[in-house]
């Protein structure tokens, strides 16, 4: 099979870490052992306040990665020690007012700082050698822009994917009617990308309806199998639930209805806070600290910064009890967190707060788990005991599926994502107006 060149940009690139590294970093690596050329241009390190050193080691050595200076706003505060977090805690209040105010400025969005400098890169490599195709993925949204600009200029096949959808048309409300009309604009230009790819069925529908001469295929999020190899022994636990969520909680996805649950839970069955443990790994608003203070869960619930991916997946697996948590907001329902996948990878149970959607029913349909509503914490404090019956009882595992699922093995994805470039690659380069 004959080698193709792709150039690909990529904003979050390790050593940037957080949930929207893994699905292009998994690209990259099973392209790359595929028969493709793989270059990549990324921002030198500091884009992202999340970071994890040790994802470089899952980059293969023959994968080129150009990285180039940029004008993000993440990188600008922080040179200015404004946008220093404790850890892996950053102000709630301070962070909402910081990206208000970027929102207004910055279109698409904080980082189109960086697009200058990715096209720059991009159109010096495409002088000097010939690619088969671009790929950029998002969020962030402007990544799209540079990816475009490139596309047109050297006439390449364009791959755009969406990890969420445009977020300030989707997820976010556009400061102003302008600000909507510029999105909207911007979004048009990239539907007309020779492939959209997207993570969810609601997301391809929207396009679609949009923009019905889109290409749009969903690859969903996914697990890598060497995560979780299908042979690990779970550890014996010491008699406590031990529920952990890893993750990160925004001003969106916040802890508060898991802990309102959990408290009520503690206040019913005297004596469980010496049996439950609750663990919340990873990047955090101050706010969730804040509601273990004032709900008195000090003793139960404790938070770890961020680790070493490759540390907190062993943590998913000892686990008796994943906890996830969406955003209870209707903009959110048809998303599905990567994280969902991951956890499908640890083949513990899940316990799902989510309103109903794309994410309930995957957990519904394969057994995975429970999923209650966030507004309602009555109903979270009774899975909690649920869950505390069942792991009492020695029944925990034995009540759920919890089987490997191949489907969203992200080997198998990549391989979709495999065919689909291969079917485009070397045909018609001629692209829309975009």
């Amino acid at each position: 099979m004959n080698r193709k060149k792709i150039l690909m940009m990529i904003n979050f690139f390790p050593p940037s870490a957080g949930g929207g590294v893994y699905r292009p970093l998994s690209f990259v690596r099973y392209l790359s052992g595929s028969g493709w050329d793989v270059t990549v241009i990324t921002p030198r390190p500091g884009e992202f306040w999340i970071n994890d050193p040790g994802l470089e080691s899952k980059v293969p050595p023959e994968v080129r990665v150009i990285r180039t200076k940029s004008f993000s706003g993440q990188r600008i505060l922080a040179n200015l020690g404004k946008g220093k977090q404790s850890g892996s805690s950053r102000s709630s209040s301070r962070f909402g007012l910081m990206r208000k105010a970027g929102e207004f400025v910055l279109i698409p969005d904080t980082y189109v700082g960086w697009v200058p400098f990715a096209a720059g890169a991009a159109a010096k490599l495409c002088r000097s050698e010939r690619f088969d195709m671009i790929y950029s993925t998002s969020p962030p949204d402007s990544t799209h822009l540079a990816a475009g600009r490139t596309s047109r200029r050297f006439h390449l096949p364009w791959v755009a994917d969406f990890r969420d959808p445009w977020i300030s048309l989707y997820l976010r409300d556009p400061a102003t009617p302008i600000h909507a009309a510029i999105h909207k604009n911007l979004e048009k230009r990239v539907s007309a990308a020779k492939l959209v790819l997207v993570t969810t069925t609601w997301q391809k529908e929207k396009l679609l309806s949009l923009f019905p001469s889109c290409r749009v295929e969903k690859i969903p999020n996914g697990y890598e199998e060497e995560d979780f190899p299908e042979g690990l022994a779970i550890p014996d636990g010491d008699g406590k639930l031990k529920i952990v969520h890893a993750g990160m909680l925004t001003l969106g996805r916040s802890s508060r209805p898991f802990l309102e649950g959990l408290r009520l839970f503690l206040d019913r069955r005297p004596g469980a806070g010496e049996s439950v443990e609750v663990t919340f790994i990873g990047p955090r608003e101050s706010a969730n600290e804040e509601w273990v203070g004032r709900l008195g869960l000090g003793g139960n619930v404790r938070f770890r910064d961020n680790i070493a991916h490759s540390e907190c997946v062993n943590i998913e697996r000892a686990s008796d009890l994943l906890l996830l948590i969406k955003h209870d907001d209707p903009r959110y329902t048809g998303l599905v967190p990567g994280k969902l996948f991951e956890y499908i990878g640890a083949r513990r149970p899940i316990l799902a707060i989510a309103p109903d959607g794309e994410a309930a029913s995957i957990v519904r349909d394969l057994n995975r788990g429970e999923v209650v509503p966030a507004g309602d914490r009555e109903a979270v404090a009774a899975v909690i005991d649920k869950f505390f019956i069942l792991h009492k009882e020695g029944r925990l595992g034995s009540s759920y599926s919890l089987g490997v699922v191949r489907e969203y093995s992200r080997r198998v994805l990549a391989g979709k994502l495999e065919l689909l470039l291969r079917s485009i690659a070397g045909n018609d380069h001629s692209l829309g107006e975009a």
